[in-house]
């Protein structure tokens, strides 16, 4: 009997112990090789979620060189902005641009063109009458109304060495503001060499490539999000040694709760 029960017991003990060491493997490798990210901010509604006062998104990007170099068309990314105060002084395209330490905030958004490429936007008269109908019946941010708004913005894109824009099918939801939607029609952006276009997932929310009609350039990519990982509570506190007034807010992740993640 105690034969049989070693027999039984001891692969049972190796498999636990296998286990063990390759989820430490994998903790270990995830903590050294990916960067963690939290959601701040609801540019990327409704993909990521990021509302001060809520539960917010958070996860890991691979910052290596290999994947910015790889990044695909609709990858979500982070980013720092070459037309804010992120950099010291004057952003240069390909220059030796200093990270302002104080200010530079890095912003997650997603990839619609890539370099040499150019975007453009139409517009659907049918499915924005039937959009605006909604709105009027005072319904513009539901279900209904946000499906005839997506249907009814429609972006394009022209890949190099082709001479026509091509349509776009989107599989991840947009928030779009009925009202503005006239004002994408016809808009065109053409990129020049390491030029990307980015913009967040949430049209009537988002600061980006649009809304300051300006790329964003390779050197100012972060990483490429890798996964979601969970929910927490953004802690936000004033740190008056990071800035002369003492008016810098710096942020922490905390209350993480995981949840089976989710691959982008």
């Amino acid at each position: 009997m105690k034969k049989k029960f070693k027999l039984v017991i001891w692969p049972i003990i190796y498999l636990v112990l296998i286990i063990n060491v390759c989820i430490s493997f994998a903790l270990v490798f995830r903590s050294y090789y990916f960067r963690s990210i939290f959601v701040s901010g609801s540019s990327m509604e409704p993909t990521l979620h990021g509302q001060v006062g809520q539960r917010v998104d958070y996860g890991i990007i691979d910052d290596h060189n290999s994947a910015i170099s790889r990044i695909k068309r609709f990858q979500i990314i982070t980013t720092y902005y070459p037309w804010t105060s992120d950099y010291v002084g004057e952003y240069v395209p390909g220059g030796e641009n200093v990270l302002n330490e104080n200010e530079a905030s890095y912003k997650i958004k997603r990839v619609y063109a890539l370099p040499g490429e150019s975007v453009r936007f139409s517009v659907d008269p049918e499915m924005l009458v039937e959009a605006q109908k909604k709105k009027a019946a005072g319904d513009a941010w539901g279900a209904e109304a946000q499906d005839f708004a997506q249907r009814a913005l429609k972006v394009e894109i022209r890949k190099v060495g082709s001479e026509d824009f091509v349509e776009q099918k989107l599989k991840f939801k947009r928030r779009i503001d009925i009202a503005k939607i006239p004002d994408y029609d016809g808009f065109q952006y053409d990129l020049l060499k390491d030029e990307y276009w980015v913009m967040g997932d949430n049209y009537s929310a988002s600061s980006d490539c649009y809304s300051k009609n300006k790329p964003i350039y390779k050197d100012n990519i972060v990483g490429v999000l890798v996964a979601i990982e969970g929910t927490c509570v953004i802690d936000a506190h004033i740190d008056p040694d990071s800035t002369v007034d003492g008016t810098k807010i710096s942020y922490q992740c905390k209350q993480r709760k995981r949840h089976f993640p989710k691959y982008y």
